[in-house]
């Protein structure tokens, strides 16, 4: 029997995709209303940064750096924006997948130790949101609606199984990324010939591709879901599994969305 076509699944909230690319992202930078970081020597201070549970954004620096020792010095609260970027972990063009943009006032954040030796922790609450991603652009997002999502499930591993699939799967991307130009409803394609198909993003609803055709300019998404959104890294096997199913089983038989 063949699989039966996949039910599209509802697209993440744009508090999901906050919060992953806000946890899970590339790189994050803070920077401080009226003290110019970027402008010193070396590379802008690099943080980590995680949500807690009231919404507030921990945000983890070195114990050396200028951002530790202005926040110290500081009495009051600080205003600050939070620079997340995401780039996908594999070679494309337009590399850059999304941005997140939170501004807000910074303080200390006694009585919370981070692991040893990791530095120090600092807490930006957080006034305003803004979003844009392969999903779409959102101004300003709820920091109370960020706070009740969840990351997604698969993103801790989303680098490691793109990587994997770029180099051990180019068959079946290709198989895949014709399956998307041969859609009714799929994109116009005006380079005519298919030259590579490269994942471009993973989540626990679906994989997306970026399509290369034979012009430089010419390069295109296609989005395909899964049977049923994961909820675990470890059911992304059979997920796969079936996406790749419907790849070579007969376009008459079976639909991609």
């Amino acid at each position: 029997m063949l699989p039966q076509p996949a039910r599209r699944s509802p697209s993440p909230t744009a508090a999901e995709r906050a919060r992953t690319l806000l946890e899970f992202g590339s790189s994050a930078v803070l920077d401080i209303r009226g003290a110019d970081l970027t402008a010193r020597p070396g590379l802008p201070p690099q943080v980590r940064c995680t949500l807690r549970p009231d919404g507030s954004v921990a945000v983890l620096v070195g114990r050396e750096s200028a951002l530790h020792r202005i926040a110290a010095l500081t009495r009051t609260p600080l205003t600050a924006e939070l620079d997340c970027v995401d780039v996908a972990p594999v070679a494309v063009p337009h590399r850059i997948r999304g941005r997140l943009q939170a501004q807000g006032l910074l303080t200390r954040a006694p009585g919370e130790t981070p692991p040893a030796g990791e530095g120090v922790l600092l807490r930006l609450d957080i006034d305003h949101l803004a979003l844009d991603d392969l999903w779409g652009a959102e101004c300003c997002l709820d920091p109370a609606e960020l706070a009740a999502a969840d990351a997604d499930p698969v993103a801790a591993e989303e680098t490691r199984l793109l990587q994997h699939l770029a180099t051990a799967h180019t068959d079946q991307l290709l198989l895949l990324g014709a399956r998307a130009l041969d859609r009714p409803d799929g994109p116009p394609f005006p380079a005519g010939r298919l030259r590579d198909v490269r994942p471009i993003a993973l989540d626990r609803r679906g994989l997306r591709l970026r399509l290369l055709g034979a012009d430089p300019a010419a390069v295109l998404d296609a989005r395909f879901d899964f049977h049923h959104p994961v909820d675990h890294p470890d059911d992304l096997p059979d997920a796969m599994h079936r996406l790749f199913a419907r790849a070579t089983a007969p376009a008459t038989r079976v639909t991609d969305r």
